[in-house]
């Protein structure tokens, strides 16, 4: 069982905004589901006119375009797994044995 978010960003030029959409604790199907209802919910406006959902190759992210009465507005919706919390080693550990994708030390920056 790993932590998950669902995630939005949008925005233009170089303006972009990231927004967590939900958190929650499950498997990766679980967060798959979550992100699915997602797509399908978020960002609508008050008369939306249609929505198109375009999925990303490997299926953790997705592109939403929503027509709404007078505006078209893009995100792209996704999952992400916590592999790192500085309060919490036992993060990375549970990742490590679980997948063996990282270390017990973050990335040197």
């Amino acid at each position: 069982m790993g932590k998950w978010i669902v995630v939005a960003q949008y925005g233009k030029g170089e303006t972009y905004f990231t927004e967590v959409l939900r958190r929650l604790t499950g498997t990766r199907d679980e967060a798959l589901e979550a992100l699915r209802a997602a797509t399908l919910t978020y960002g609508a406006p008050m008369r939306e006119k249609w929505r198109e959902v375009y999925r990303f190759p490997g299926g953790d992210s997705y592109l939403v375009i929503v027509k709404g009465a007078v505006s078209l507005t893009e995100y792209r919706i996704g999952i992400a797994e916590k592999v790192w919390d500085s309060n919490d080693p036992a993060v990375a550990k549970a990742v490590d044995a679980s997948e063996g994708t990282y270390q017990d030390t973050p990335p040197a920056g």
